[in-house]
């Protein structure tokens, strides 16, 4: 049974175990399909997590009541841990949003809103309608997963950083031809999106990564689409916010004077976005040849220009903060773009 079937159905109290983009996400959904608020959001540690969202206190598991329904709102990364501490607490009246869940509860709120609409199943059987090759980035240093996913034949890995590697992850790797596969440190994945970029040439071209999929088939590349994403994440206040986590003031000031020398005609609405509470996330891709070269001329303009304040903003330079202003660099850039091109969107697998 469906989330807000259940929510619709029965009055007992629930509260939200997390306080970051799954949970907000899972509320603002709820609040929207049933109008119904949690007690609280429920977090293992108060560390790192707000007092409060939108006047609901965030709070830890102690003082829930054991018949209160629990939603999970966390990522699957997070899942186990916290089922396996509900189940140590005696909490047996669990919601757990799966990514599966997560995205039949999302995708009914944005349609609602009409809003990120999303794509319609595929046919899978007979020849592909389109020329298609989804990328799957993967690493020397990955985790073997315990349970790989099945690739589907248009599905290709391919190494990131190769040129700093010392074993091979896959057969396709990214340093070859023209690349930046040295500065994998700095990008992370976004060397293999710069080589594919460089060196392919298909009519759909797809990012994806060992652990995140994006369920893209190639029968929804049809009837004048030009771009498939994932749903947007919903972030409190703001994606600001949500991107400050992972880097500093200095980072997200040296992408702001970026943005202002490069685009000052757009600079403005690229602020209202960066300050709006929706984000793609991960860098999943799926977009036609001349939209997917469009977004990696405008994408790398911006982050080749950061490179040059490295000695002003050393992280810039020596740690990872690249591959964070990349996630929100993906997300400015197919938002601006909403209007321009054609973007369905479709459920992401993370595999643990």
């Amino acid at each position: 049974m469906k989330l807000i079937d259940i929510l619709q159905r029965d009055s007992t109290p629930f509260v939200i175990y997390g306080a970051q983009v799954v949970a907000y996400g899972a509320y603002k959904a709820i609040r929207g399909l049933c109008g119904r608020k949690p007690e609280c959001f429920v977090v293992s540690s108060l560390e790192g997590n707000p007092k409060e969202i939108e006047n609901i206190p965030v709070d830890t598991l102690e003082g829930v009541p054991r018949n209160t329904l629990v939603v999970v709102g966390v990522t699957e990364l997070l899942q186990k841990e916290i089922l396996s501490r509900l189940k140590e607490k005696n909490y047996q009246n669990v919601f757990v949003l799966t990514q599966h869940e997560e995205y039949l509860l999302m995708s009914q709120y944005f349609a609602g809103n009409n809003i990120f609409p999303v794509a319609g199943k595929a046919d899978r059987e007979g020849p592909f309608p389109v020329d298609l090759v989804m990328y799957g980035v993967c690493n020397h240093r990955d985790k073997p997963l315990k349970s790989p996913p099945r690739l589907e034949p248009f599905e290709v890995p391919i190494q990131a950083g190769a040129a700093l590697a010392h074993g091979r992850a896959a057969r396709l790797q990214d340093n070859t031809g023209e690349n930046i596969s040295q500065k994998n440190q700095q990008y992370c994945e976004m060397t293999a999106v710069y080589w594919v970029w460089k060196n392919s040439q298909h009519e759909w071209t797809g990012i994806e990564h060992y652990r995140r999929r994006l369920l893209v088939e190639p029968g929804m590349l049809t009837g004048g689409i030009d771009a498939i994403l994932p749903l947007p994440y919903i972030c409190y206040p703001n994606t600001v916010a949500q991107f400050r986590r992972f880097v500093s003031e200095d980072v997200f000031q040296a992408l702001l004077r970026a943005l202002k020398a490069l685009y000052p005609k757009e600079y403005d609405s690229y602020q209202k976005i960066l300050y709006g509470p929706y984000q793609y996330t991960y860098n999943l891709v799926c977009a036609k040849r001349p939209v997917f070269c469009d977004y990696c001329q405008w994408f790398f303009s911006i982050t080749e220009y950061m490179e040059t304040m490295g000695e002003d903003v050393p992280e810039i330079k020596h740690t990872r903060a690249l591959s964070y202003v990349a996630e929100a660099l993906t997300n400015l850039y197919f938002m601006y773009n909403r209007n321009r091109w054609n973007i369905l969107h479709t459920e992401k697998a993370i595999y643990v």
